[in-house]
């Protein structure tokens, strides 16, 4: 279990991105990142739909890692490799790809953390596309990013991601399925618990400790 330091709402307020109409950085998103504090063995870091590339980008300004971002949404990938120039940063790369392709594009087990904010919305969909794409999914959409997760993470490397409290129960059974076990959870709340951050290591054993709550 790492030690935090307490959640700053305003963390990576400098960072610069692109924001489109349904797609920016929300609560979600600093939370990633906060969450997301690596421990001293984490050097090479990827972020699965890593849209205009926030938390991409506060891995790298924060803690000097080397960052690599996927994101299957092209315009999205296109706003990150102009915000590499805006930030004014080095050795992060971003990949125009589909989770569920990644076997055919990339080695496994080469990053030491993988970083994911699954759509994970069952409701009824945003007439916004970007909105749409990023926000709602179903079971097998989910599977797919986990699945990718536990593909591209070394043995006993760190995960972290985030859900919606109502996922909790078939997220955890998808996580395990995939040897990525749940360790550390934090959940945030705002008139109510809104978001659970959960952390592990893949094949790491079974001890789950709870955070204090964050309060947005």
């Amino acid at each position: 279990m790492i030690k935090l330091p307490p959640f700053d709402k305003n963390l990576g307020r400098n960072i610069k991105v692109i924001d489109f109409p349904g797609h920016k950085p929300t609560h979600a998103s600093v939370l990633l990142l906060w969450y997301s504090k690596p421990t001293s063995d984490v050097k090479n870091v990827v972020e699965l739909g890593s849209g205009t590339g926030f938390v991409t980008f506060g891995l790298k300004i924060l803690y000097n890692l080397k960052v690599t971002g996927i994101e299957k949404e092209k315009e999205l990938v296109e706003a990150a490799n102009a915000g590499i120039k805006m930030n004014r940063l080095n050795n992060i790369n971003f990949l125009n790809e589909d989770v569920k392709n990644i076997k055919k594009r990339m080695l496994p087990e080469q990053f030491d953390m993988v970083i994911f904010n699954p759509p994970y919305h069952l409701g009824p969909a945003s007439n916004n596309y970007l909105r749409k794409t990023a926000r709602t999914a179903n079971k097998e959409t989910l599977k797919n990013f986990v699945e990718t997760a536990s593909y591209l993470l070394r043995n006993r490397g760190t995960f972290v991601t985030i859900i919606a409290p109502y996922r909790l129960p078939d997220y955890f059974q998808t996580l395990q399925k995939f040897k990525l076990i749940p360790q550390q959870m934090c959940i945030a709340y705002g008139k109510k618990a809104e978001l659970v951050l959960i952390r592990g290591r893949k094949n790491g054993g079974a001890h789950l400790e709870i955070d204090q709550p964050v309060f947005l």
